[in-house]
Parts: structure tokens; sequence; C-alpha cells
């Protein structure tokens, strides 16, 4: 029933609500369908999360950068990302809203880190997210994570074991929640084990 968005995907929907996302990855394309997206959610009671801040750089991090180098935005039509920074993190705010917004979930899949995590200081957010997983998981929730990038996060914070299941296809493991049938899947659910 909700739909948490970070990463570069959150800047396309962010930019569909009229907030302004600076230099940040963004698909001018998809925002027309991202505002259709927008609007079935709210129409269907379901809930999409998006960041509320971000922490931005002036160009893609290739080494950690220090916190003169950084900025964190508050994201609203009012203020948003300046022009000549670009969005590589959700901010703490962010992860506050996270922490509300996912609790008592029962089922939960993670797809994707929430930023550049593999450079300081924009692992936190996604740093930040694992620990949620992690007290969810200890508390019944069913911790699903796909996708390679996501797993990759969980081995760079040492919690490859804090959550329900691993599956390295992010891709698959979204067609599959979707209900698709997947021709490996498939060729095994019919084998009779003696």
């Amino acid at each position: 029933d909700v739909l948490v968005l970070g990463g570069g995907l959150a800047f396309t929907f962010l930019a569909a609500q009229g907030i302004p996302v600076g230099n940040s990855l963004m698909e001018e394309s998809m925002v027309n369908t991202a505002k259709e997206l927008l609007a079935s959610a709210e129409s269907n009671g379901k809930r999409i999360v998006l960041p509320v801040d971000a922490a931005c750089a002036q160009s893609f991090p290739t080494k950690a950068l220090t916190p003169d180098e950084t900025a964190i935005f508050d994201l609203s039509p009012s203020s948003g990302i300046e022009k000549g920074w670009s969005g590589f993190d959700v901010g703490p705010k962010t992860l506050e809203l996270l922490k509300t917004s996912l609790d008592g979930s029962t089922k939960l899949v993670f797809n994707g880190p929430l930023g550049v995590f593999e450079v300081g200081p924009f692992d936190k957010g996604t740093a930040g997210l694992v620990n949620i997983l992690e007290g969810l998981t200890k508390c019944g929730t069913i911790t699903v994570v796909g996708g390679g990038d996501s797993v990759a996060a969980l081995e760079a914070f040492g919690k490859t074991d804090v959550v329900s299941y691993i599956s390295t296809g992010g891709g698959a493991t979204l067609e599959m929640l979707s209900g698709a049938k997947l021709p490996g899947v498939e060729a095994i659910s019919n084998v009779e084990v003696s």
C-alpha cells in the first residue's frame, strides 16, 4: 500500500510535483507519466512516498566529499535543489519519513539503493534504509531485497544476514511480484522431489 521512491527515479516524480531538481538525473519525457501515477495512487488510496530533502553535490562524486563540497536541500515547490547542484542521496528528514512510513509494514521489497552509496557522504541514505530494514525484520516483517546494487549495498554495510530474502535478480524479482510467469520458476514448479 506504500511505495517509497528514492535514487534517480524520485527526481522525475519530484519534478512532476513542480519541485526544482537542479541538475539531478531526471527523465523529462516521463514527467507526465509520473503525474498520472501520483494521481492514480491518490485516487486509489495508496501512498507514494518521495524524498523531502536531498544530499547534493555540484558534480558526480567519484571520491568521498567533504561537508563543504556538499549541501542538503529541502524538496518543496518553493525551494528544491538549486541549479548547478545534483541530488545523490536522500537527506536526514527523508530517512525519518521512511522510518515512520514503513513502520508496521508486514511485507517489504527493497529494490535499488537510495543514492550513490559507494561514495561518502552519499552512503547515509541507503545505510539508514538498511538499518530500518534490519529493525523491521527483527519485528517480524518479511523483507525481500532484489537486485545486484541492492545486494551490493547490503554487502557494503555488512548486513546481508539482516533481511528475510535476497535475490540478485532485481528485474526478475519485480516481474515475479507483478504476477508474471518466469520460465525458470515455471520449469521447477512441477518437479517432484522424491
